[in-house]
């Protein structure tokens, strides 16, 4: 939903803004590139998780529908990569105590009753409450 890439967006800014890194998950699809370096075998099963920091280049493009294009380094060599909209599964930051996962994609509607539906949803919930509290004027 071209929705919760908006909020992906911000929500990336924000944090790579105020704390100096963020990290994107994304999932392997023939629609994202990243560069010759591709997916291992095993980001192909799990995904692959960027790193965006002050050493990186901040020559990032978000294009209408949220595709993501920008230069990384992976060791020595850097790698154009092409991030797909439908791939972008979340953004999170461990200094920020902050995560935001999308759970719209790949979802076929189910002919199972609602109550179930509400079932599996609740179990992705993520508990908040173990991350730090901050006083919100520390980081400003």
């Amino acid at each position: 939903m071209k929705k919760q890439v908006e909020y992906l967006q911000r929500l990336f800014y924000d944090i790579w803004n105020d704390f100096g890194s963020v990290y994107l998950l994304v999932k392997y699809s023939s629609k994202t590139s990243i560069g010759k370096r591709g997916f291992t075998e095993e980001e192909m099963k799990k995904g692959l998780i960027l790193v965006f920091n002050n050493k990186t280049n901040n020559k990032l493009d978000w294009d209408r529908e949220g595709n993501v294009t920008c230069v990384l380094a992976f060791g020595t060599r850097k790698e154009d990569v092409y991030i797909d909209h439908d791939d972008l599964l979340g953004v999170f930051s461990p200094e920020a105590g902050v995560q935001f996962f999308r759970d719209d994609i790949g979802k076929e509607p189910e002919a199972s009753d609602e109550k179930g539906a509400e079932d599996d949803s609740e179990k992705k919930v993520v508990s908040m409450s173990s991350f730090k509290k901050r006083k919100t004027n520390e980081h400003h």
